[in-house]
């Protein structure tokens, strides 16, 4: 596997993503006639990139950059490992100031650094945020695998942080901040895993009309505040939920009117937009991830393709089924935006039938009788969505690997009461205030270390799953 290597510069501005890539086994950045520099020795610019910049869909080669620039001036793009510098691309402006770069042939399992400069080298001007992002190992490596789960993003109150276009300043002068992430630089994570409400755009759609364009200034008061403690910090790969455009009881999924059909395309090409995702068109975002022989990471899109009977379309839920099946990882983890838990004794957001793989239980059978059959305890399940944490069962009572398996919940923010109606012969650990759950999966150890962080940084509760 080569450590050094020449920078390949392909210039595709007209080009809705940059692809880079990097190739050789030669050079070093003083060797292909790239100037060493400190990139610590160039003061950051909250003004010009009030984003962060996040890095996502990691693969074992690949990379998939998003960042802002605000006032759309040319930039560069640079990412580094210690001192060798490997891409070098200049970005012209794009209209709006947001760009989104695939950086290929990377080394799998390698750390890197990035960040976007303005002015011109060896003297920018200013810089963003630097952040750091591990590709995937390679397929026949099995190291332990570290990843954070998000969702539900706020303060730790019943109400959400909720943009309010009326109290909006433009350019943001004072986003969202939130503590929970404060802390997470202590943690050596590999990724991040957001499972959706990343944002609570409700606003936008009613108050503004939905246009792509507001939904794109909202989008700065959350990744321009407190995800600038966190996206940094290790590459992220993202699910959507209905908050990204509005709460799903404001209109038909089923039925949609123009005008909302028009508000929710807006929406959705936002995220892309602003969301590292590998994708550049809208559409569905179920999709995989192996992080070498250790884990599997199933992303679920609960939102896209929902209609009055189904979950998912059945294209997704074979794709499912066949990870289950076929994923050569010692572990398998599925990351759905809604609980697929059958939580006993609900109160209140069970009348709500998108909101629960139980309420669609066609779909949700099929998943469990498949685990049955394989006997498959590797898989785990975590999600969102419903405002608290857990950590439990599939189901109350029963003895098969499917009632068995483990879900964990996470709220990153917002506080659901209904917490209180979650019974201890289900759930080993109930909580409503925010915290930041870090999973452990330990191939040579055949365990899932579960601990949640408080926002202090202090562990609220921690279990070592054995029977994965």
């Amino acid at each position: 596997m080569p450590t050094r290597r020449h920078v390949l510069f392909l210039l595709a501005s007209a080009l809705p993503g940059v692809v880079v890539g990097c190739s050789g086994d030669g050079g070093s950045g003083t060797d292909s006639g790239l100037p060493d520099f400190d990139p610590e020795a160039v003061p950051e610019s909250a003004e010009r990139f009030p984003r962060t910049p996040i890095a996502g869909d990691m693969t074992s080669t690949r990379v998939t950059l998003t960042f802002h620039v605000a006032d759309d001036s040319p930039v560069t793009l640079r990412l580094w490992q210690g001192s060798e510098l490997l891409v070098d691309q200049a970005v012209d402006p794009s209209g709006d100031g947001f760009h989104k770069v695939h950086i290929d042939d990377l080394a799998p399992g390698t750390t890197y650094a990035y960040a976007v400069f303005a002015g011109s080298a060896p003297d920018f001007s200013d810089r963003s945020l630097i952040g750091q992002v591990r590709t995937a190992p390679a397929d026949d490596d099995a190291p332990i695998a570290r990843i954070a789960l998000l969702s539900c993003v706020g303060q730790g109150t019943v109400l959400p942080d909720y943009f309010f276009p009326e109290s909006a300043d433009n350019p943001t002068e004072s986003p969202f901040q939130w503590e929970v992430f404060t802390h997470a630089a202590e943690h050596d994570l590999d990724a991040l895993v957001h499972l959706g409400d990343q944002a609570y755009l409700d606003f936008v759609w009613s108050m503004e009309d939905g246009t792509e364009e507001a939904y794109l200034h909202a989008w700065g008061y959350y990744h321009g505040g407190g995800y600038r403690d966190l996206y940094p910090l290790a590459g992220l790969y993202a699910t959507w939920d209905d908050h990204e455009s509005t709460d799903n009881s404001n209109f038909d999924p089923w039925d949609l009117a123009p005008d909302d059909a028009a508000k929710l395309a807006n929406a959705q090409s936002a995220w892309f937009k602003t969301v590292p995702i590998d994708a550049d068109q809208v559409g569905p975002v179920w999709r995989s991830f192996r992080w070498g022989a250790t884990v599997e990471l199933v992303l679920l899109d609960c939102r896209h393709e929902l209609d009055g009977v189904h979950q998912v379309s059945e294209e997704q839920l074979l794709f499912l089924l066949d990870r289950i099946e076929n994923s050569p990882c010692r572990f398998l983890c599925v990351a759905t935006p809604k609980p697929f838990a059958d939580i006993a004794e609900w109160t209140g957001i069970g009348a709500d039938n998108v909101e629960r793989w139980a309420n669609f239980p066609d779909d949700r059978v099929r998943v469990t009788d498949l685990l049955n059959r394989l006997d498959a305890r590797h898989v785990v399940f975590v999600c969102g969505d419903i405002h608290m944490n857990y950590l439990g069962r599939l189901t109350i009572d029963g003895t098969s690997v499917a009632d068995t398996r483990y879900e964990v919940c996470v709220t990153s923010g917002n506080i659901n009461p209904s917490y209180m109606g979650l019974q201890a012969e289900q759930f080993d650990y109930v909580s409503a205030q925010p915290t930041l759950p870090v999973l452990t999966f330990d191939p040579a150890a055949g365990t899932v270390h579960v601990a949640f962080y408080d926002r202090d940084g202090a562990v609220a509760f921690e279990q070592t799953l054995t029977d994965v």
